[in-house]
């Protein structure tokens, strides 16, 4: 995967490790990263919490502030996901899910103070964040599981010009929607997402399709192992 990075000449910083914090390799989980500074989160599973220490000491390391801290209730990072700029979808899955509504209504305050659109919307906790069924691919291109999807968001996202290229449920399943856009019509995403690697080389997209099936048994996928990227336009 860090390869795959590196072809993509995407500049990577890592976590501060720590063996007690397996899960650390999700990475999106314990903070999120906006144009103001890196939100901590609050995770849900007490043997995470220690993760959102080590972000606090990545971003003091870094040199980058931190906007703020989720206060309202427990929240994670691939619940947060970035639409295109100015515009983010937050989703949260009730009492028993990683992110509480409240959560989602603090960081949509915040956001609406710095002038963006929000659409918050409850996903079922079975499919744990947002992310696992809907992603950017680039601009005005996204990656939707239709079958598990709110059809309110499809609306919303075609309201917005965004083509959807749909991800079959099976594939979704296995973190097959649960992918990186690098900008400049690239893409990172699992060796065996075979619906959107096909899609996408028809568009004309590069791909990136490292083995990831040891990592993604342990619930996440290539997006919840990063933060969002700043991309350039060559």
């Amino acid at each position: 995967m860090v390869s795959a990075y590196q072809s993509a000449d995407v500049k990577i910083h890592t976590l501060e490790s720590d063996n007690a914090l397996p899960y650390q390799i999700f990475a999106r989980d314990s903070s999120i990263m906006t144009p103001y500074g890196a939100i901590i989160t609050n995770m849900a599973q007490s043997w995470r919490r220690g993760e959102n220490f080590k972000a606090i000491e990545t971003y003091k390391k870094l040199g980058i502030p931190i906007y703020d801290f989720i206060t309202a209730g427990t929240f994670e990072g691939g619940d947060f996901n970035v639409i295109e700029p100015g515009c983010a979808l937050i989703g949260w899955e009730g009492s028993e899910g990683r992110s509480q509504e409240q959560s989602a209504l603090q960081l949509k305050k915040w956001f609406e103070s710095e002038g963006w659109e929000i659409f918050v919307t409850d996903i079922d906790p079975f499919y744990v964040h947002i992310d696992l069924m809907v992603v950017m691919l680039a601009e005005k291109l996204a990656a939707v599981c239709l079958e598990c999807t709110d059809p309110a968001i499809v609306t919303w996202l075609k309201s917005k010009k965004i083509k959807i290229v749909p991800v079959p449920f099976k594939e979704t399943l296995a973190l097959g929607c649960n992918v990186v856009a690098l900008g400049n019509n690239q893409v990172l995403l699992p060796a065996d997402a075979n619906t959107l690697k096909s899609a996408l080389r028809s568009e004309g997209f590069t791909i990136y399709d490292p083995e990831v099936d040891m990592i993604t048994q342990g619930g996440g996928g290539l997006h919840c192992m990063c933060q969002s990227l700043r991309r350039v336009k060559i």
